[in-house]
């Protein structure tokens, strides 16, 4: 970009509150942060600053930052959801920061690289991981004559040309650091965030993030998954190759969290089963430690599960899973979506997983170009006879980088602004796309009212659900009035139809 070297003293790295724009605030721990804070090594002082764990308001951010006056900003973005949010906060960096050196990683730029090099208060863009990349990015930085040509998944503006690195994924996970949780700062006078702040936090309409012990914390023991589905951005984000740290190296990270006060581990691996021999040794590991941890994975693959790798898990800790079914039309999974599941294997893999003493949450998703209203209503019917505890439904939702997108695209399926307004119409609650079949109005009706219908027949289950999504009978009953009245969008927010107990056309957020 022509600019002199920098005389690197203090890094920041940060993430917007995403709570600003009417979105919730994620105050789960900044895990890529944290790893990224491990791997640069240097005379500079490293400081991580997260504005969501205290829902920090922007007159605070804006101190903070003139402040602590960084010379390198790497900010971090994590859905697309969040397009716009991260916009105004690199704005404000910006502002504050002017001199600074900006750079935006994270699935943003992963998959809206285009998009993302629009933004005028961005100096650099980071596609992929960023472990590797990231400290050889720092290190040109401060060169006389950087060669920028080196950092993998680099993309940035050279005499007014866009340059796009090629992006490469690390092989060996074992050689990259655990995350560094040490002083978070939270931008309040000179206060910090702990491990343990960010695990003893209680969430609510989340069953994967809330916890059965406390403290919590995540992690992440392999990266990649090797199936095609339509709608999902893994490929581009994570990669089609499966890669894993070893059992004896999440072992080890695990006694650290222990040793550090953490009670309960949420693995968010891509395909946490993909090599059973790993996971075997993962949890017997677990097992011979007598932690007396709990554990859980909100991505289990239905199909490799058996009796043996079932009574392991529940007996070394996991009593929750999430199976994502996706469809209760094979033909829907098979040619459709892409996902190779034997819809007649499922049920009893799932009445093993109850009879051991499981609780179990599954997802489906409807509204995908070429599937038929009927095979829309299959799936309802397939969700209904199932005996687990929670059923989720979502409305297929085009991301980037995904075949789903392409579909779209090519056969006009979408509103026209969808690409130039993207930030707005993401969710999964709400209806996009248009087919000879269905209206994105008809898949939100009838989404809302299937799901109220099927998981809250009886006060058992009423009672279950509340427990599993952290709430009271009183605030489940809430939820399910807004999501019914607001056709599942923003649902989660109390009282959002303020002026009337009735749906209004101007209701819909």
């Amino acid at each position: 970009m022509g600019k002199k070297p920098l005389t690197i003293k203090k890094i920041l790295l940060t993430q917007p509150n995403y709570a600003w724009f009417s979105k919730r605030t994620w105050q789960s721990p900044p895990y890529t942060l944290c790893l990224l804070k491990a791997v640069l090594k240097g005379p500079f002082d490293v400081c991580i600053f997260d504005p969501n764990f205290k829902n920090l308001s922007e007159e605070v951010v804006r101190k903070f930052l003139t402040e602590y006056k960084p010379d390198i900003v790497g900010i971090t973005s994590v859905s697309t959801e969040y397009l716009n949010v991260t916009s105004y906060f690199t704005a404000i960096v910006r502002s504050q920061l002017p001199d600074a050196a900006i750079i935006m990683g994270g699935v943003v730029p992963t998959v809206l690289i285009e998009e993302s090099m629009k933004d005028p208060n961005v100096d650099y863009c980071m596609m992929g991981e960023s472990e590797e990349s990231f400290p050889v990015l720092v290190q040109e930085l401060g060169k006389e004559n950087p060669n920028l040509n080196i950092v993998s998944g680099l993309a940035y503006w050279q005499d007014g040309r866009a340059v796009i690195n090629e992006t490469k994924f690390i092989e060996e996970l074992d050689k990259v650091p655990f995350p560094d949780y040490s002083s978070i700062r939270d931008g309040v006078s000179d206060g910090t965030i702990s491990i343990l702040d960010y695990g003893n936090t209680r969430f609510k309409y989340a069953p994967y993030l809330l916890a059965r012990k406390y403290p919590f914390a995540v992690t992440i023991t392999s990266r990649g998954c090797p199936y095609r589905c339509i709608f999902c951005a893994a490929k581009t984000v994570s990669g089609e190759k499966v890669r894993y740290r070893s059992a004896e190296n999440v072992l080890a990270e695990i006694d650290y969290l222990y040793k550090s006060g953490i009670r309960e581990i949420l693995f968010q691996d891509d395909h946490f089963l993909a090599n059973r021999e790993r996971v075997i040794k993962i949890i017997k590991g677990l097992l011979k430690r007598k932690y007396n941890l709990r554990w859980k994975c909100g991505n289990v693959t239905a199909w490799l599960l058996d009796k043996e790798i079932l009574e392991l898990m529940h007996k070394s800790g996991c009593d929750f899973i999430v199976f994502s079914i996706e469809s209760g039309s094979q033909r829907v999974l098979k040619d459709i979506i892409k996902k190779p599941i034997r819809l007649e294997a499922i049920p009893p893999i799932l009445k093993l997983a109850k009879s051991i003493g499981f609780d179990i949450t599954v997802n489906f998703v409807v509204g995908f170009p070429g599937e038929t209203w009927e095979e829309i209503r299959e799936t309802f019917a397939f969700a209904e006879k199932l005996d687990v505890d929670i059923i989720n439904f979502h409305i297929a939702t085009p991301l980037p980088k995904t075949e789903l997108m392409d579909i779209c695209l090519r056969d006009k399926l979408l509103p026209g602004d969808y690409l130039t307004n993207f930030a707005s119409y993401s969710g999964y609650g709400k209806g996009l796309i248009t087919t000879k079949e269905f209206t994105p109005f008809e898949l939100e009706v009838l989404r809302s009212f299937e799901w109220d219908r099927i998981n809250f027949s009886t006060l058992e289950r009423k009672k279950k659900i509340a427990r599993m999504n952290g709430i009271s009978l009183e605030e489940l009953e809430d939820w399910r009035m807004n999501t019914r009245r607001n056709l599942g969008v923003n649902s989660m927010v109390k009282n959002i139809l303020t002026q009337s107990p009735l749906l209004r056309e101007d209701a819909r957020v």
